[in-house]
Protein backbone atom coordinates (compact mmCIF):
# COMPACT_ATOMS: atom_id res chain seq x y z
CA UNK A 1 0.00 0.00 0.00
CA UNK A 2 3.03 2.61 0.86
CA UNK A 3 3.68 2.09 -3.14
CA UNK A 4 0.86 3.05 -4.57
CA UNK A 5 0.47 6.17 -1.85
CA UNK A 6 4.12 6.78 -3.31
CA UNK A 7 3.17 6.96 -6.52
CA UNK A 8 0.46 8.95 -6.18
CA UNK A 9 1.25 12.68 -7.88
CA UNK A 10 -1.18 14.37 -5.45
CA UNK A 11 0.47 12.68 -2.17
CA UNK A 12 1.49 15.50 0.15
CA UNK A 13 4.05 13.59 1.90
CA UNK A 14 5.59 13.25 -1.84
CA UNK A 15 5.26 16.82 -2.48
CA UNK A 16 6.57 18.26 0.82
CA UNK A 17 9.72 15.82 0.63
CA UNK A 18 10.41 16.84 -2.86
CA UNK A 19 10.18 20.93 -1.62
CA UNK A 20 12.35 20.01 1.02
CA UNK A 21 14.87 18.59 -1.13
CA UNK A 22 15.06 21.02 -3.61
CA UNK A 23 15.33 24.00 -0.63
CA UNK A 24 18.33 21.53 0.49
CA UNK A 25 19.84 21.86 -2.53
CA UNK A 26 19.33 25.35 -3.46
CA UNK A 27 21.01 26.31 0.38
CA UNK A 28 23.94 23.64 -0.16
CA UNK A 29 24.28 25.59 -3.74
CA UNK A 30 24.18 29.10 -2.32
CA UNK A 31 26.79 28.00 0.49
CA UNK A 32 28.97 26.66 -2.50
CA UNK A 33 28.39 30.46 -4.60
CA UNK A 34 29.07 32.29 -1.76
CA UNK A 35 32.59 30.41 -0.57
CA UNK A 36 34.08 30.67 -3.75
CA UNK A 37 36.21 33.75 -4.76
CA UNK A 38 35.63 35.29 -8.36
CA UNK A 39 38.78 33.59 -10.53
CA UNK A 40 38.74 30.58 -9.18
CA UNK A 41 36.63 28.62 -11.59
CA UNK A 42 38.43 28.00 -14.71
CA UNK A 43 35.36 27.58 -16.76
CA UNK A 44 33.37 30.37 -15.23
CA UNK A 45 35.56 33.33 -14.22
CA UNK A 46 32.95 35.10 -13.24
CA UNK A 47 31.84 32.67 -10.43
CA UNK A 48 31.47 33.45 -6.97
CA UNK A 49 31.73 36.40 -5.19
CA UNK A 50 34.58 38.93 -5.07
CA UNK A 51 37.39 38.81 -2.13
CA UNK A 52 36.40 41.66 -0.39
CA UNK A 53 38.77 40.80 2.69
CA UNK A 54 41.28 44.62 1.85
CA UNK A 55 37.87 46.50 1.69
CA UNK A 56 36.50 45.76 5.04
CA UNK A 57 38.97 49.17 6.57
CA UNK A 58 36.12 50.57 4.63
CA UNK A 59 32.99 49.25 5.20
CA UNK A 60 30.48 50.86 3.59
CA UNK A 61 32.26 50.02 0.24
CA UNK A 62 32.76 46.51 1.14
CA UNK A 63 28.96 46.27 2.05
CA UNK A 64 27.76 47.53 -1.38
CA UNK A 65 30.47 45.60 -3.55
CA UNK A 66 29.03 42.52 -1.62
CA UNK A 67 25.62 43.23 -2.04
CA UNK A 68 25.57 43.71 -5.29
CA UNK A 69 28.09 40.49 -5.62
CA UNK A 70 25.69 38.56 -4.10
CA UNK A 71 22.80 39.51 -5.61
CA UNK A 72 24.25 39.10 -9.66
CA UNK A 73 25.92 35.57 -8.62
CA UNK A 74 22.79 34.13 -7.78
CA UNK A 75 20.29 35.56 -9.93
CA UNK A 76 23.41 34.10 -12.55
CA UNK A 77 23.88 30.86 -11.20
CA UNK A 78 20.92 30.20 -9.08
CA UNK A 79 18.29 29.85 -11.69
CA UNK A 80 16.19 28.14 -9.57
CA UNK A 81 15.99 30.79 -6.72
CA UNK A 82 13.88 33.65 -8.27
CA UNK A 83 12.95 37.51 -7.11
CA UNK A 84 16.68 37.65 -5.51
CA UNK A 85 17.07 40.40 -3.03
CA UNK A 86 19.77 41.11 -0.61
CA UNK A 87 19.58 43.45 2.27
CA UNK A 88 22.37 44.67 3.89
CA UNK A 89 21.23 43.74 8.19
CA UNK A 90 24.35 44.82 10.58
CA UNK A 91 28.13 44.84 10.11
CA UNK A 92 28.59 42.64 13.12
CA UNK A 93 27.85 38.81 14.06
CA UNK A 94 26.10 37.36 16.82
CA UNK A 95 29.45 37.41 18.74
CA UNK A 96 30.07 41.26 18.23
CA UNK A 97 33.04 40.79 16.10
CA UNK A 98 33.40 42.45 12.58
CA UNK A 99 31.15 40.85 9.78
CA UNK A 100 28.46 42.20 7.05
CA UNK A 101 25.35 40.59 8.04
CA UNK A 102 22.93 39.85 4.99
CA UNK A 103 19.62 38.33 4.32
CA UNK A 104 18.90 36.97 1.10
CA UNK A 105 14.83 36.29 0.15
CA UNK A 106 13.68 35.10 -2.92
CA UNK A 107 11.07 32.19 -3.61
CA UNK A 108 11.99 28.51 -5.52
CA UNK A 109 9.28 27.43 -8.31
CA UNK A 110 8.89 23.92 -7.57
CA UNK A 111 7.82 21.31 -10.10
CA UNK A 112 3.94 21.51 -10.06
CA UNK A 113 4.37 25.58 -10.38
CA UNK A 114 4.11 26.18 -6.57
CA UNK A 115 6.16 28.57 -5.06
CA UNK A 116 8.48 27.82 -1.62
CA UNK A 117 9.90 31.05 -0.30
CA UNK A 118 13.30 31.45 0.86
CA UNK A 119 15.10 33.76 3.65
CA UNK A 120 18.86 33.28 4.37
CA UNK A 121 20.81 34.96 6.53
CA UNK A 122 24.14 35.02 5.54
CA UNK A 123 27.45 36.77 7.60
CA UNK A 124 30.60 37.38 5.58
CA UNK A 125 33.26 37.59 8.76
CA UNK A 126 36.35 39.35 8.46
CA UNK A 127 38.85 36.82 6.51
CA UNK A 128 35.69 36.41 3.92
CA UNK A 129 34.14 33.17 5.22
CA UNK A 130 30.64 33.26 4.82
CA UNK A 131 27.78 31.10 6.77
CA UNK A 132 24.34 30.81 6.15
CA UNK A 133 21.30 30.02 8.36
CA UNK A 134 17.62 29.54 6.83
CA UNK A 135 15.69 32.27 8.50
Amino acid sequence: MRLARAADPTNVERHTWKANDLAADVMEHIKQLLSTRQGSSLTAPDYGVPDVTELLHEMSEAIAVTQRAVKQSLQTYEPRLKNVQVRHVRNENAQGQPAMVFEITGHIVLGDGRKQALRIGTTVDEHGIVNLEEL
